[in-house]
């Protein structure tokens, strides 16, 4: 049997071992639900070259599917490379660099 964690792992997260959910916040006056997560490796690898992260841009969030009738968000602060000089934000397996909406919630548009 799956735990929770699991489950809602492979809703928000499918086959990305990059991310991790550090906290789960429901809150019920809002009907809201707020999945905070956090990029848990050390580098990135592009192309086959690896690069450390050199930074992590400001928290951000995106509309994900909703979760019966509440609302759910993705938060996360996205890490950054330095390559050729120019610093790169990390792609996020849920949504496009500049979407605002993850990649489910725009296919259910």
């Amino acid at each position: 049997m799956k735990t929770t964690d699991e489950i809602l792992k492979e809703i928000l997260l499918p086959n990305d071992d990059n991310w991790e959910i550090v906290s789960v916040v429901c809150n019920d006056e809002l009907e809201e639900i707020r999945v905070k997560l956090n990029y848990c490796k050390q580098g990135v690898e592009i192309d086959g070259v690896r690069y450390p992260i050199y930074d992590h841009r400001k928290e951000r969030e995106w509309r994900h599917l909703d979760l019966w009738q509440y609302k759910t968000y993705i938060e996360a602060r996205v890490p950054r490379y330095q390559k050729d000089g120019k610093v790169i934000s990390v792609e996020v397996p849920w949504a496009n660099a500049d979407a605002r909406l993850s990649w489910l919630l725009e296919k259910k548009r």
